[in-house]
């Protein structure tokens, strides 16, 4: 009876030791992996609606290298013109409404 369970013990020990040595290593490393890609583009896809929308992939840009320089230019020194011309705000009357109207 005893030399039963011992063989059966050793049995079930050398099973088990055979089904384990089919576990994948490569998925438990304490390492970065070739399988992770990006993160941040994956983030976006799974967490936003519309990550890609069609208008990123136009490639084509409508300035020319001179319209960027002076564009980088103006806002760097503060030089040439305004873009957008802030119209300054109505007078207010006495009961809140804009004179003139």
């Amino acid at each position: 009876m005893l030399l039963r369970r011992s063989k059966r013990a050793i049995l079930v020990l050398a099973a088990t030791s055979l089904v384990s040595g089919c576990a994948d290593y490569m998925n438990h490393r304490d390492s970065i992996t070739f399988g992770l890609g990006n993160a941040v583009e994956a983030n976006k896809g799974i967490h936003i609606q519309d990550p890609f929308p069609r208008a990123a992939q136009n490639t084509r840009i409508a300035a020319d290298g001179k319209v960027v320089s002076r564009v980088i230019r103006g806002y760097q020194g503060g030089g040439g013109s305004p873009a957008v011309v802030i119209p300054p705000p109505a007078q207010m009357g006495g009961n809140g409404a804009a004179s003139g109207n």
